[in-house]
């Protein structure tokens, strides 16, 4: 695909976006279903060195630099909230919750990163941003259901937290990157092979389940692992070379419906009404963030938090 190799136009990129996006809102689906024969931190851990493998492999084949060009500190900052915790969150939710949920929990992302940010890199919030955090903090609230205790409270927290570590890895991104900007790709997967290492620890000291092969559940970490992860994250660094970033992020806004819509149609996934008002609560602030976005990137204009996803689940 020329747009990985640098060539390619803009018209290519949009269509490289397109399919990114389908490739991370199937991704969900595609998660829930490998999880059905491993154990959710085997998995986690198997997917991401499959990724990093795969990564590693995309530097050589480009012959860049392999060894880490971030401070150490970058590399193990950003590695802990994007990977052990994004990561390991988000298939801890996986496993006891519905797919399509999890994902719009997971993606109040852009809300916690607006917020992490005015802390940690004194970016105010402005204007319609007060809102959006508002509809978002509003839908949480009402999917998370916290007068509730009973069901699947938990997941719901799993994937509350995988936002979180999410928006804290980017901010983390973003401050590093600030003053000594790195080879993205290079550092995604530094960053990703120091977080696994937790991960990859815990599961060798607990005993958990090994994981139950077959073509199947080996086409289904192939594509969350190598496809989803991997590739898709040099296929994003590849669509911002050639996009605004404002432009490029609001991909992210079409993956939670994508996989709400498919987790119905493949697990029968049905929310009540509670969840449905959260979940209209949080698109609206979704969708305040995305016409800020569009405005900006026509205007040729900086956005305050660009949110920037590593993965798309």
């Amino acid at each position: 695909m020329s747009i990985l190799s640098g060539g390619g136009s803009p018209r290519g990129a949009y269509l490289a976006l397109a399919a990114l996006t389908v490739v991370w809102g199937a991704n969900w689906v595609v998660m829930k279903l490998a999880l059905a024969n491993a154990d959710p931190v085997v998995l986690n851990v198997e997917r991401t060195w499959l990724a990093v493998a795969v990564l590693f492999a995309a530097l050589a084949s480009m012959r860049n630099p392999l060894a880490p060009q971030a401070s150490w500190t970058a590399i193990v900052v950003t590695g802990f909230f994007q990977t052990t915790v994004n990561f390991g969150a988000t298939t801890m939710a996986l496993a006891g919750g519905g797919a399509g949920r999890t994902s719009v929990l997971v993606f109040t992302m852009p809300f916690w990163t607006l917020v992490i940010a005015r802390i940690v890199l004194h970016e105010r919030v402005r204007g319609l941003q007060w809102l959006a955090v508002a509809c978002a903090f509003a839908g949480l609230t009402m999917v998370v259901a916290p007068w509730d205790w009973r069901g699947d409270l938990a997941p719901k927290l799993w994937a509350t937290l995988s936002g979180l570590g999410w928006a804290a890895g980017t901010v983390a991104t973003k401050y590093f990157q600030r003053e000594h900007p790195t080879d993205p790709v290079n550092f995604i997967a530094w960053q990703m092979l120091v977080g696994v290492l937790p991960l990859t620890f815990l599961a060798l000291a607990l005993d958990f389940a090994p994981t139950r092969w077959s073509i199947a559940q080996g086409l289904l970490f192939f594509y969350v692992g190598a496809i989803s992860t991997a590739f898709g994250f040099l296929l994003w660094v590849a669509v911002l070379k050639h996009l605004p970033a404002g432009t490029a992020s609001l991909n992210m806004f079409a993956i939670p419906p994508i996989a709400l819509v498919s987790s119905m149609a493949v697990f029968g996934e049905r929310l009540t009404a509670n969840e449905w008002t959260g979940i209209g609560l949080i698109g609206a602030g979704l969708a305040i963030l995305a016409a800020i976005a569009w405005r900006a990137s026509r205007r040729a204009e900086p956005i305050e938090v660009t949110p920037t996803p590593l993965e798309g689940g």
